[in-house]
């Protein structure tokens, strides 16, 4: 009897990041709907890219929520470019914040050590 064939390799886009710690979750979830909501003003006022910003809020809020993260990929599922790059830019931000937590988590601790 043949082997069965190897599981296919997922995609990027399916793939589940390790998860941000709850903190990281909150403070990036505040600083996402913050964006979102200069962006609204920006849409009115003159002086703020109203368009950019909202689409950096919503790319933000996509790290920490999967509603978030649908309605992208349905927005942009009509540019496959820009939909990768946006996955590009996830997943670029995703490891930055990771490390920088990881960073300063090691930072606070070296300093309470030393006090």
């Amino acid at each position: 009897m043949p082997a069965p064939p190897p599981p296919s390799p997922r995609r990027d886009d399916s793939q589940q990041p390790e998860p941000l710690p709850p903190a990281l979750r909150v403070i990036v979830l505040i600083a996402g709907w913050l964006l979102i909501l200069i962006g609204v003003v920006g849409l009115v006022l003159p002086g703020i890219q109203g368009v950019l910003t909202l689409l950096l809020g919503a790319a933000l809020l996509s790290l920490v929520s999967r509603t978030a993260h649908r309605v992208l990929r349905r927005l942009f599922s009509r540019w496959p470019r820009g939909w990768k790059r946006l996955l590009r830019l996830r997943k670029t931000t995703h490891r930055w914040l990771l490390r920088t937590w990881r960073r300063l988590i090691v930072f606070l601790r070296r300093l309470s050590v030393r006090r």
